[in-house]
């Protein structure tokens, strides 16, 4: 990158964290720090939760799918619109009447402090994977590009995040991101733009490319195993549904991380005029990025290096990125920076919430005080220490792709598990679903690093059910022998 790239990144680093610390929760108050006082409104609220689930995985891994293997990551769309029927019908109404703090309250008063305990300890272990990934991303692109190692960038990203997301709590954190999706937005609409400029046919040319060397399939040309029920091919019609599916209900209806948004909403209305904001901005997000994926195959084709044996999506991403003009370039690193930012930040705030609430406080009214507050800021910079120290060992995973359907997607489905069976059953009770969720969780885990011929998006599927199955059978077993009772 030149001077003018760097000045710009400089610039939005710092622009972000003067704007998080001028948002500084007033008079350390816990309701401040974790919920915003329950008085946000639709719009940051729907940003929030597009930036939260939206991140450099999705930056990278969505255009680099597009450009490497076309169109067939384009069939999970559908499944955006879809999955707010339930959120905001069921779920959304479900845990405003509640007003909680933490989702896995509800698992106390339904079962026991010890599966609420076990749920909140699966949701910091899975998030703080999911942060390592996240920070990993940029930072190998930022190394790849500068002469700084990667360690330095997941420091100093880490570093500005952890600065405002101690200091402002959620608040900070869902107004920086509303300016990170516009920063976001701004930047892929430059390198789009920036692409189509330099290519002699403009965006035409670069589409009829991308068409002509197969990347419209399955579409065109036409892929009949696109419809095809073999749950061993990499994405098809039903396991990008199905699976996607249930990773949203997931991501949407029991992720800590998200739902916390929910929680922050001056009135039902808002949490859901907020949900349907945040699908339409990551469609239009999702849009953009098909066409860098195009972008950058042409990129790759000119260049003459599409065929390199060994190199990756984001390696095609990283030679596009730096060959852009002056500034350009800047602009691309702003707007993964802002997609890594905007997810990090709401991944330590809610792993911090979770601590504090689920376990170091857990009855409310031992919360609202000062010293709260303090330990949350401090769990806040720990939590964000684990995820930066873990993401200088993710490289070693595999493809971003894939660690985003196998690993992400797949644990959430065990948290997904215990809520559903809290909400919809009667005869699950307490031993059962806390031995069921921790065997269950250890064969989630098991199943995702061992199985490796399975359709991506369906880890996630077999993940929920075998998690489901085990609690209601250990359920079972546990009341006939009478250790169905609670445990305060």
């Amino acid at each position: 990158m030149d001077k003018l790239d760097w000045i710009l990144v400089a610039a939005y680093l710092a622009g972000m964290a003067a704007l998080a610390i001028a948002f500084r929760c007033q008079r350390d108050q816990p309701q401040d720090f974790f919920v915003a006082k329950r008085n946000m409104r639709w719009l940051p609220i729907g940003l929030s939760i597009m930036a939260t689930a939206f991140s450099a995985i999705n930056y990278t891994a969505f255009a680099g799918e597009v450009a490497t293997e076309g169109l067939y990551v384009t069939l999970s769309l559908p499944v955006f619109v879809l999955v707010a029927i339930p959120i905001t019908r069921v779920i959304m109404p479900f845990y405003h009447r509640m007003r909680l703090t933490s989702v896995y309250e509800y698992l106390e008063w339904r079962y026991d402090r010890r599966v609420r305990r076990l749920a909140s300890a699966l949701f910091i272990l899975w998030r703080i994977a999911w942060m390592a990934v996240v920070l990993y991303v940029p930072s190998r692109v930022l190394s790849s590009i500068t002469a700084l190692p990667l360690p330095v960038w997941v420091l100093i990203t880490g570093g500005v995040v952890t600065i405002y997301s101690a200091a402002g709590g959620i608040r900070a954190v869902m107004w920086t991101d509303v300016v990170q999706v516009a920063v976001l937005l701004v930047g892929l609409i430059v390198g789009v733009a920036v692409a189509s400029a330099q290519h002699t046919d403009g965006l035409i040319g670069i589409l009829q490319l991308g068409v002509h060397d197969g990347l419209a399939r399955p579409f065109y040309p036409y892929d009949p195993a696109m419809f095809s029920l073999d749950p061993r091919i990499r994405i098809t019609w039903a396991s990008a549904l199905i699976g996607t599916f249930v990773a949203f209900l997931a991501r949407y209806g029991a992720d800590q991380m998200v739902v916390q948004r929910y929680f922050t909403a001056a009135s039902l209305r808002d949490a859901q005029r907020g949900f349907h904001l945040n699908y339409l901005t990551a469609l239009l997000t999702l849009g953009l990025l098909a066409l860098m994926g195009f972008a950058i195959h042409a990129h790759a084709v000119a260049a003459g290096h599409w065929l390199t044996p060994g190199l990756r999506p984001i390696d095609h991403f990283t030679a596009f990125v730096t060959d852009l003009p002056t500034g350009m370039a800047g602009l691309i690193v702003a707007g993964l920076l802002a997609a890594t930012m905007s997810s990090l930040d709401s991944g330590v705030n809610s792993c911090a919430t979770a601590y504090m609430i689920d376990f170091h406080r857990r009855r409310p009214d031992a919360a609202d005080d000062v010293r709260t507050v303090r330990l949350s800021r401090v769990a806040t910079v720990v939590f964000a220490a684990l995820a930066m120290i873990a993401a200088c060992f993710v490289g070693n995973l595999g493809s971003i792709f894939e660690i985003a359907n196998r690993v992400i997607n797949g644990l959430g489905s065990p948290l997904l598990a215990l809520v559903l069976l809290a909400m919809f059953t009667r005869r699950t009770n307490a031993a059962g679903v806390l031995i069921g969720g921790i065997v269950g969780a250890v064969a989630s885990v098991v199943l995702t690093v061992i199985v490796t011929d399975l359709s991506l998006h369906y880890y996630a599927v077999i993940n929920l059910f075998m998690v489901m199955a085990l609690c209601y059978a250990a359920s079972l077993i546990a009341a006939a022998f009478g250790f169905g009772a609670r445990a305060g």
